[in-house]
């Protein structure tokens, strides 16, 4: 028996109508509210042409719901949509990259969620979303993509032979959760404490609409003559922006889990909007560790899963594993959820000519800053020393810190002055690559590499001045890849 054709949730037409709103508040104040009772002629106009374009939008709404149809039928997820123009999409579930799920606040009230399958490709076949969908019905798109079933059946005999045969593999093992004490060095380390200043502005340019802040700042002035009262006001200023920080970093990294099974990484984060990430091991192109300044003082780190599929709303950084995992769990953990990478500590750090080179290298910045400097203010002549300071201890760091590796199958690069990155890629996963070598480098035996992975977008690695031998060998590395080359 064939599946059914099933549409969307009916909720998400409430929630586009509330998106509808949202968007053209602004027009509805200045037309019905500031205006309301105008006997201008422009003004009525007006407010007859955008309830005209309101109900064509809620129309409109109302039959993107009622045509949006989908079906999964021999392995390929096929969508219908329009009433007028028909549009038709199919793309294999084999193609599917990663799996994100998403439930906000407004999903867990009416106990529904929004699912998103991600491809490597791009266009109309990069992602198919389910925008409202009950809990139920996006387990049962995780399983039957999952499953990867190919042939036609009964949907209540494939569920539970699904279930049958997934029940082994789909036991995680849950590699990460974060204790009390990693939520509050999260909270320090991330300064979200901080962002209770912008919090106190807004509020107090919206008091100050409503009352005479002026005077009250008179009263101030003399209150903070006491010393003890400048000592409260500090104190309880501090203790309302750390437990801020705190507050709004339990909000985000409270309930953070980090899990896999024997095919897949699960990812889930969010307390009041919850997100969950899922990608199939094989599919990770790279690992990406990365390091600030503070972090590299407290023995942090933050490890990037890098797939060939998009992440979908990249502000929510979706394929990112604990931001704040120690630097030695952060190395572990790679070699626990992805058994098939392995990272290597000792790295080839850069040689003294690459040291040369880069306190040589002309900064083209310092010039123009120094030249335009020089024509408008001479009187300013320190700030182009102190940017010059600056940029060679920037090239120190850098120097210091880049290194380098191949390990068999596998690439590793680090570089970074402020913040460092460790890159982490095998040979069949690289793409492409490039080997460049400027007159300057000739001069010094040195040259620069670049890997190119598949990600959305393309995802380019470079690390500059290695030696030259060093280039030479990564080139025979790469092209002994056909041995190894995976397709996907």
């Amino acid at each position: 028996m064939e599946e059914q054709t099933k549409r969307l949730h009916p909720i998400k037409i409430p929630l586009d109508l509330g998106k509808l709103l949202k968007g053209n508040i602004f027009f509805i104040i200045i037309l019905y509210l500031f205006n309301f009772g105008s006997e201008k002629m422009y003004m009525k106009i007006l407010q007859i042409a955008f309830l005209i374009y309101l109900a064509w939008r809620v129309l409109a709404i109302i039959l993107k719901w009622y045509t949006y149809k989908y079906q999964i039928k021999e392995g390929t997820i096929h969508i219908t949509s329009g009433l007028i123009s028909k549009s038709y999409q199919s793309i294999p579930l084999h193609k599917v990259q990663n799996v994100h799920r998403r439930t906000t606040v407004f999903h867990r009230i009416f106990k529904l969620t929004s699912l998103t399958f991600e491809t490597g490709t791009s266009g109309d076949e990069g992602s198919v979303p389910f925008e409202v969908i009950s809990q139920k019905e996006a387990e049962r798109l995780e399983r039957t993509h999952s499953s990867k079933h190919d042939s036609i059946m009964d949907a209540q005999v494939a569920e539970e032979k699904i279930a049958a045969d997934l029940e082994p593999s789909m036991e995680k093992t849950i590699h990460f959760t974060p204790t009390k004490r990693d939520v509050l060095k999260a909270s320090f380390t991330s300064l979200s404490f901080l962002a209770l200043i912008p919090v106190l502005a807004t509020l107090y340019n919206t008091l100050d609409d409503f009352i005479d802040l002026r005077n009250a700042e008179g009263y101030a002035e003399k209150a903070m003559e006491s010393w003890w009262i400048i000592t409260i006001a500090i104190t309880a200023l501090i203790c309302i922006a750390v437990t801020f920080g705190i507050v709004s970093t339990f909000v985000k990294y409270g309930k953070y889990e980090i899990s896999s099974d024997q095919e897949r990484i699960h990812i889930t984060k969010g307390v009041l909007d919850e997100t969950t990430f899922s990608i199939q091991k094989e599919k990770v192109q790279a690992v990406e560790i990365t390091q600030s300044i503070m972090k590299r003082m407290l023995g942090l780190a933050e490890v990037k899963l890098i797939s060939a599929g998009s992440t979908g709303d990249e502000g929510l950084d979706t394929n990112v594993l604990y931001p704040f995992l120690s630097i030695e769990r952060a190395y572990a953990m790679i070699e626990e959820i992805l058994p098939a990478y392995k990272v290597e500590r000792a790295m080839e750090p850069l040689s003294k000519q690459a040291f040369k080179i880069r306190m040589l290298r002309p900064s083209v910045f310092w010039l123009l800053t120094t030249a335009a400097i020089s024509f408008f203010d001479i009187a300013l002549w320190y700030l182009s020393l102190i940017l010059l300071v600056l940029i060679f201890t920037l090239r120190i760091l850098d120097f210091k810190s880049s290194r380098y590796l191949l390990n068999g199958e596998f690439v590793q690069f680090k570089s970074g002055s402020l913040e460092t990155s460790l890159f982490i890629t095998k040979r069949s996963k690289v793409i492409q690559i490039e080997v460049r070598r400027s007159k300057l480098q000739k001069v010094f035996g040195l040259a620069s590499i670049e890997t190119i992975n598949r990600s959305k977008p393309v995802h380019h690695t470079t690390i500059h001045d290695v030696p030259a031998e060093y280039a030479d060998d990564f080139y025979a590395w790469y092209i002994g890849r056909t041995q190894a080359i995976q397709t996907e």
